[in-house]
């Protein structure tokens, strides 16, 4: 019997939304804080526990940066690497009616083919 591994196009079939935020003036001098659609991609959503083809293993749901505990993850975003417009930790992905904001960025291997966003699901930080 042969086995078929997923191909990486099979495997990205989450259309997901990334969006930047914006100030918009109120017109009373003061800004009000939204959100601006960037560019839609297709993605692997992983949650962070749990299966998944990406290459970071999270224990749990609590990432460690130098000895301190810098965000909470539940799920990876696995999605092809993007030179423009460039992800930042700034940004946050919209897929339906979840938001997932991000925490990590990561090119895997460094080969410029995929990325691998660590992030974290529910409202905006």
């Amino acid at each position: 019997m042969i086995t078929k591994t997923k191909t990486t196009s099979s495997r990205l079939r989450h259309r997901l939304t990334l969006q930047q935020e914006t100030d918009t003036t109120d017109g009373a001098g003061g800004s009000q804080r939204s959100w601006s659609d960037v560019v839609d991609l297709w993605a692997e959503i992983i949650p962070a526990i749990g299966g998944g083809s990406g290459t970071t293993k999270t224990a749990g749901k609590k990432i460690v940066f130098g000895g301190q505990i810098e965000a909470e993850i539940s799920h990876r975003i696995l999605l092809r690497y993007q030179s423009s417009p460039v992800i930042t930790t700034s940004m946050r992905l919209v897929y339906e009616s979840r938001i997932f904001n991000i925490k990590y960025v990561a090119n895997v291997e460094e080969r410029k083919d995929m990325l691998e966003l660590l992030v974290q699901e529910g409202i905006a930080t």
